[in-house]
């Protein structure tokens, strides 16, 4: 039998607890034949705190989901859907389908596409509060937040002309 790709639901928030027990059942009984690897996809979050504080976390793409590459015979299938916080196999009634091979090269392009996104509390339109430079103490409309360089730009009202300013996420300070 052909080893192939299957999705499992879990209840959502115990993904890798589940993928863990699914490899020490795997050794427990003797499946490291059948029950082959287990994939929880997830992506890189880096959110900014306290204006400057880079925290970077793994999300998961498809909460809820987990992948389990595995040849179904009776005890694998069993073993799997009767591991705690399992919910079962996707797929029709009691027999599991595969992800296509298109699907799972979709998977890992978006896996690839977005191996780290950004997440901040900023966003466009927040009036912010300018706490370091020379324009200290003085409050503006957020205009545009570039993830890459870690930067925001504010439009400041200098000699009677909104004029943009490039700042750093700890130069300011939101409401």
């Amino acid at each position: 039998m052909k080893a192939e790709w299957y999705v499992i639901q879990v209840i959502s928030g115990t993904e890798e607890n589940v993928k863990q027990s699914l490899f020490q059942r795997r050794e427990s009984f003797s499946l490291q034949d059948y029950i082959l690897d287990v994939f929880v996809p997830t992506h890189d979050v880096v959110t900014v705190r306290a204006g400057w504080a880079k925290v970077k976390k793994q999300k998961n793409i498809f909460p809820g989901y987990i992948l389990v590459q595995m040849v179904v015979t009776n005890e694998s299938w069993y073993i799997v859907r009767n591991t705690p916080n399992v919910t079962g196999f996707l797929g029709a009634g009691n027999v599991p389908v595969p992800v296509s091979w298109e699907e799972l090269a979709q998977l890992k392009w978006m896996l690839e596409k977005n191996s780290e996104t950004f997440s901040t509390k900023y966003k466009v339109w927040d009036m912010a509060t300018i706490i370091k430079g020379p324009f200290e103490g003085n409050e503006w409309v957020i205009s545009e937040i570039n993830d890459k360089k870690w930067v925001i730009k504010l439009n400041i009202n200098l000699l009677g002309r909104d004029t943009p300013i490039e700042l750093d996420f700890w130069q300011i300070k939101v409401k």
